[in-house]
């Protein structure tokens, strides 16, 4: 049997940030795995709240490089769509400067891990816009930008023929005040249910 370490590279969600017990799906996953097969993997979430594409780049670098990672999942994205507080105001990262940090991102996983997967941008609660966060500042997120930056993430990872597993459409269409602490975090009920999808798509593509 060959051990494999797993590491998660993302933002608050993929953090676990306001789930019930702060474990997320990427420790429900952990926990799964670790009951199904003991001592066939090793887990490390190097994710962090308010990261952006470019903030994951380098902390791959400094993190997911010092653990010998076999399978690499990475969900990020969505502080890179941050509008302040009106809905034409200017993206917090511009598509070009996205796809440049992306490029740098996917180009080191796919060298230096064994397997990558890269997981989509789930929908927010538009009704709930703009949002107020800790520190006071307004932000504003629109579900037309996160359509549009799936598309890129896409068309990036399919170049270098990186899985690209697409969750948005299905998330979309359910009730999301069930699912959701706020207007963009998953409750216990959210990331519950992505860690299901998760192993799922994991055991499709044969990577676990």
């Amino acid at each position: 049997m060959s051990y494999k370490i797993i590491a998660a590279l993302g933002d608050s969600i993929t953090n676990g940030y306001w789930d019930s017990n702060f474990s997320g799906w990427f420790g429900r996953l952990a926990a799964r795995l670790s009951l199904e097969r003991p001592q066939a993997f090793g887990f490390n979430n190097c994710s962090q709240n308010g990261d952006r594409i470019c903030d994951a780049f380098h902390r791959f670098g400094a993190e997911v490089m010092t653990r010998e990672v076999d399978i690499l999942l990475i969900a990020i994205g969505l502080n890179d769509l941050i509008r302040s507080s009106e809905a034409d105001s200017p993206l917090d990262l511009s598509p070009h400067l996205r796809a440049e940090y992306w490029n740098r991102l996917l180009d080191a996983a796919a060298k230096n891990c064994g397997r990558v997967v890269v997981f989509d941008i789930l929908p927010v609660r538009e009704n709930m816009m703009p949002c107020t966060e800790g520190n006071g500042l307004t932000m504003f997120w629109k579900n037309s930008d996160i359509v549009e930056y799936n598309d890129q993430i896409a068309e990036l990872c399919a170049s270098r023929g990186i899985p690209f597993v697409r969750r948005y459409h299905r998330w979309i269409e359910r009730d999301l005040a069930h699912y959701y602490f706020d207007e963009a975090h998953p409750n216990e009920a959210g990331h519950t249910l992505l860690a299901e999808k998760v192993y799922k798509e994991l055991t499709t593509l044969g990577v676990i």
